[in-house]
């Protein structure tokens, strides 16, 4: 039997290269009104507005602690907003404020740039392929971690609806 190389192993470049986007986000040159921790919770909320901070902790897998630190910031910033559940006045939904969207487009610019750098080594067809290749995995992953009814007893969570939708909304852009 063959040895694994764990350094060859899909994961474990999909994370290190996750590591290295992170690190050449941080270097890019020109201000940003927010770390990229902090990016990360605004892109999560743009992408999923209305869900709880639990839902927005479950998708990012983090602490729900951890987040409530990270939103409280963005709070204080005036870049989300948490309001009442309409159904459940116990339960806080995350929204965008009206000012977090120049910011949002700001990560989102920066973003693009570093997707530039990181698959310039790659020609512009073997680039748009790569991405709907990508596209393919997320969704399939996607899929074999949303529980459905028939094997649960149960309707889906309500993320993993939002991932669903969010993983067709990217097929559809492309």
């Amino acid at each position: 039997m063959a040895s694994i190389d764990p350094k060859n192993l899909f994961g474990f470049l999909v994370q290190d290269i996750a590591r290295l986007m992170s690190r050449t986000f941080e270097n890019q040159q020109g201000p940003i009104k927010v770390t990229r921790t902090q990016a990360r919770v605004l892109a999560y909320i743009s992408q999923f507005e209305g869900a709880t901070q639990s839902e927005i902790a479950a998708l990012m897998d983090v602490q729900k602690i951890t987040l409530t630190k990270l939103v409280d910031s963005l709070e204080e910033m005036n870049l989300i907003e948490r309001r009442a559940d309409p159904a459940d006045r116990r339960i806080r939904r995350l929204h965008m404020a009206a000012n977090a969207h120049p910011v949002l487009e700001d990560i989102w610019r920066r973003l693009s740039d570093v997707s530039d750098i990181a698959l310039m080594v790659l020609p512009l067809q073997r680039r748009k392929a790569f991405i709907q290749d990508m596209i393919s995995v997320r969704r399939h992953l996607i899929a074999e971690n949303t529980p459905s009814s028939e094997t649960t007893g149960r309707a889906p969570d309500r993320i993993s609806s939002a991932e669903k939708k969010a993983s067709n909304a990217g097929r559809k852009k492309q």
